[in-house]
């Protein structure tokens, strides 16, 4: 009989910062194609390679940078006989309240959203689907500290992806493509 083991974590692994550190956020109209893990290749499997994103020129993305313990990001799953769905939810707790994030949040508040974000440990993700973004809500206090939050929820028919990168130069190059390039050996 021939067996297979398979690992997963370890208490010597390396230290584990958690939260999310920052946040870019896509208007779900302007995602053009999203390639799910496998389809391109990445750095190891189960990772959506910076090839598998593709958006509409001239787009607009917004980035969020966090304090520490600004940002948090949770997923759940169930599953019935339609098969499983995952409920997932990105939070954002931004310091100050601030008239232009305010203004933003208003001009906004009715867009579906594909978000990527970079946790404290160095590892990028992405969610919402081509279609079918996450859904902003946000709300404001004024207490012992004055903040804005802003959260993200969806459901999705896979938990959140990983992405080979959050480096925007990367993801988003800007490569010419000549129709008139051939490959052909016509001397």
């Amino acid at each position: 009989m021939v067996l297979t083991e398979q690992s997963f974590g370890s208490y010597q692994q390396q230290p584990n910062a958690g939260q999310v550190a920052r946040l870019k956020l896509l208007p779900i109209e302007a995602v053009l194609a999203l390639s799910p893990p496998g389809e391109w290749p990445a750095p190891a499997p189960g990772i959506i390679s910076r090839f598998g994103l593709a958006v509409a020129g001239g787009s607009v993305a917004t980035e969020l940078i966090f304090p520490i313990g600004g940002g948090s990001f949770q997923e759940s799953s169930e599953t019935s006989g339609a098969g499983t769905a995952w409920s997932l939810e990105l939070m954002a707790t931004i310091p100050k309240n601030q008239a232009g994030l305010l203004d933003w949040i208003h001009r906004n508040k009715a867009r579906r959203w594909l978000a990527l974000w970079l946790d404290r440990n160095g590892l990028a993700y992405l969610a919402g689907e081509w279609g079918n973004g996450l859904r902003m809500e946000a709300s404001r206090a004024v207490g012992s500290i004055n903040s804005q939050t802003l959260t993200f929820r969806g459901r999705a028919t896979h938990p959140a992806w990983f992405l080979e990168t959050f480096d925007s130069t990367q993801l988003f190059a800007d490569v010419d493509f000549d129709l008139a390039f051939d490959l052909s050996f016509n001397a």
